[in-house]
């Protein structure tokens, strides 16, 4: 019986620690995460407009545009470009990437550059 009570205990304290609150359900809900970006490397300053912009135009605007496109979204403004960025982790920057499609790879400082970008949090400026 004692056994039993001490498990159920444990049972309890385990879900109460794994719960969320009212304020991190309702942020997930929104679809704004609890946390903040951090970048991962605050010394490199790579943003959309003194690095990225220029890499997209020359590579990807020809497909990713507004109107009749070959590819999804529109790759010519910031807030185009940004619901596509995680997928750049898979079609961009690894070195068997398959985009630009029909092309090889960007090349290697391009896509590492591209990488900082992203992960210090897609900065615009």
């Amino acid at each position: 019986m004692k056994k039993s009570k001490l498990l159920l205990i444990g049972i309890v304290i385990f879900l109460a620690g794994c719960s969320n609150s009212a304020s991190e359900f309702e942020s997930e809900i929104d679809g704004n995460p609890s946390n903040e970006c951090t970048p991962e490397f605050p010394g490199m300053d790579v943003t959309y407009n003194n690095y990225v912009a220029g890499v997209l135009n020359m590579y990807c605007i020809e497909c990713h545009h507004t109107g009749n496109s070959q590819g999804p979204g529109d790759f010519s403004t910031y807030s185009g470009v940004l619901p596509y960025v995680d997928k750049f982790f898979v079609r961009v920057i690894p070195d068997n990437a398959d985009m630009p499609q029909g092309n090889a790879p960007l090349p290697k400082a391009v896509r590492d550059s591209l990488n900082v970008w992203i992960r210090n949090c897609a900065p615009q400026n």
